[in-house]
């Protein structure tokens, strides 16, 4: 934040160096004639609609203020065009969301379009060009000289600006071309309203300023019409992209993602539904995946639990709409947010929430295209769920979704013929056991035990070292096969691992009190460490041992502590 205040500060004293003492002497060294001033106000009024509501090409703004600019220099002179151009740029930054980049860019283009009035105009001067003057050819052989070193000197102050700041510029060849062609097109136009101004007086807005705005009016919303269908289609390539895909964790990811890029949403987060709760299960801020430790959502809490109440979507275009009803763990620059339920067979699955920095970020025609990728992710996760089960009931424990004993043991065997032809060195097995499980299902039911073992098992998936297997061996006992791991950095990642699940914070909801609500539960883990070839040259002695280490190094010496196998 200091950075940005100090630049702005930088380009307020060049600002003051240049633009006030150069509007004085434009003043006092170009005196004003006769000013209809009633006329510079309605110049003032187009020149700020024109940046306010700009023509868009592809997703890009093109701004047509010269037909104002052109005429008003022409009519009134330098000082009146200056003023006239300086007021009008205030359009720019109305939605704006950080005052300090507002100001900074409202610095920087006032000493830009500053420069650029003035340099056209020498070069308007310099071809013979005078204020007032009504002879056709002359008027325009002097505004194209003026409209055409005003385009040239701004593309060139641009360029080193971006080089200045280490950007690349701000538009290609072809974007080049089309600016210049976007001039020589309103060129004409600009000068029919300077004639007509000075044949008709003011009338002259009415005979063009109202065809103008109504045509950009029509352009915006064929623009409109373009750019959903451009939504449209990347919805179908998400859809085929998400179709193709063969975990629901890789759905879950690449959705949220592609739906984050394709909004530009600095944050989107997608939580699960279940039985009147909302969990958090996906976080994508600023185009990185990250890991948020964040509470249960009960119905109507928050913006995401308003939704599920609702059952129907939200829009909300500034901060002070939706702050009251956060759960105040909103990042502090979000401003816009876009949140909408994901149903299947009538039924809300999740809800996803996508929020922007800028002020008026989401549309309601994007609801529309949201609603559609969001049946695409659900049949998608729908279909892997269903390709997942197939899987787990060969491969998988069907509570938990680690790996069973029984592939746990053909692992064993694969990795002990990699021993055998070299390809591996050493091997260990870490085994761990949760602490008192007994009593969580007393204290609070079955079910709860069930979730504390979905919960432990996400847990310690998170923490698998690379080239590594996780399963479930039994009950509440759980198995890491770490390929190439010697004994000593066996002991070190059981001992880290440990430390973390005793830190850990597991929220469950009770089944067995009336007043379900989430409930924080700390619990521990015994574990115990063996290795090949520090303890045998037998595969599958390893996992007796392990055992062995469990219940006699770590279980009966006092629980939530690691020891490794002795001969």
């Amino acid at each position: 934040m200091g950075s940005v205040n100090r630049s702005t500060i930088c380009y307020f004293i060049v600002w003051l160096f240049i633009v006030p003492p150069g509007s004085i002497y434009v003043f006092v060294n170009f005196p004003l004639g006769e000013v209809n001033w009633f006329q510079v106000m309605i110049f003032i009024f187009c020149g700020f609609l024109t940046l306010y509501f700009p023509i868009m090409r592809n997703g890009k703004p093109v701004f047509l203020v010269m037909w104002v600019t052109v005429p008003v220099f022409l009519m009134h002179g330098l000082f009146v065009e200056i003023i006239t151009m300086q007021i009008s740029l205030l359009a720019f930054f109305l939605n704006s969301p950080n005052l300090s980049s507002i100001i900074r860019r409202l610095f920087l283009n006032s000493i830009l379009f500053f420069i650029l009035s003035i340099t056209a105009a020498f070069f308007f001067d310099l071809v013979g060009g005078e204020v007032g003057l009504v002879d056709f050819y002359s008027v325009v052989l002097a505004v194209f000289c003026y409209q055409l070193v005003h385009k040239v000197f701004n593309d060139l102050l641009l360029k080193l600006y971006a080089t200045y700041r280490k950007k690349t510029t701000p538009f290609n060849s072809k974007e080049l071309l089309a600016e210049y062609a976007v001039v020589l097109i309103v060129l004409p136009l600009s000068l029919t309203f300077y004639f007509l101004l000075q044949l008709v007086g003011s009338g002259a807005f009415l005979l063009l300023g109202i065809p103008f705005f109504f045509i950009t009016f029509v352009v915006r919303l064929y623009s409109n019409s373009e750019k959903i269908n451009v939504y449209l289609q990347q919805a179908g390539d998400i859809g085929t992209e998400l179709s193709g895909l063969l975990s629901e964790q890789e759905v879950i990811e690449q959705f949220v993602i592609k739906v984050s890029d394709m909004f530009d949403a600095e944050y989107a987060y997608l939580f699960d539904h279940k039985e009147g709760w909302l969990e958090l299960v996906c976080s994508y801020e600023h185009k990185e995946l990250i890991d948020i430790e964040f509470g249960l959502l009960s119905v109507g809490q928050g913006i995401a639990g308003f939704v599920l109440k609702k059952n129907h979507s939200v829009i909300y275009s500034k901060r002070k709409e939706w702050e009251m009803i956060s759960k105040d763990k909103a990042p502090g620059d979000m401003q816009s947010i876009l949140c909408v339920p994901i149903t299947r067979n009538q039924k809300i699955e999740a809800v996803l929430l996508l929020a922007s920095k800028k002020k008026s970020a989401f549309a309601d025609y994007q609801l529309k295209i949201l609603d559609l990728l969001c049946s695409y992710f659900a049949v998608s996760v729908e279909k892997v769920r269903y390709m997942e089960e197939m899987v787990t009931k060969n491969e998988r424990c069907a509570l938990t979704k680690l790996y069973n004993y029984r592939y746990l043991e053909k692992k064993l065997h694969y990795e002990k013929d990699r021993l055998k032809n070299n390809m591996i060195t050493n091997l260990s097995v870490v085994m761990l056991d949760i602490d008192h499980f007994k009593k969580v299902n007393d204290n609070y039911g079955h079910q709860c035990g069930n979730d504390i073992l979905c919960l432990f098992a996400k847990k310690i998936e998170k923490a698998l070292p690379e080239g590594g297997t996780v399963g479930r061996y039994g009950g509440e006992e759980f198995v890491f096969i770490l390929p190439d791991m010697v004994k000593n950095e066996a002991v070190e990642f059981a001992e880290k691992l440990r430390a973390k699940i005793s830190k850990h914070a597991f929220t469950i909801i009770p089944d067995l009190s009336e007043d379900k609500c989430p409930l924080v539960v700390q619990i521990t883990s015994s574990i115990g460490v063996s290795s090949i070839p520090e303890d045998t040259d037998e595969v599958m002695a390893l996992l007796r041992n392990a055992d062995r280490a469990l219940y006699i190094g770590a279980k009966q010496a006092g629980r939530n502590r690691v020891a490794e196998y002795v001969k």
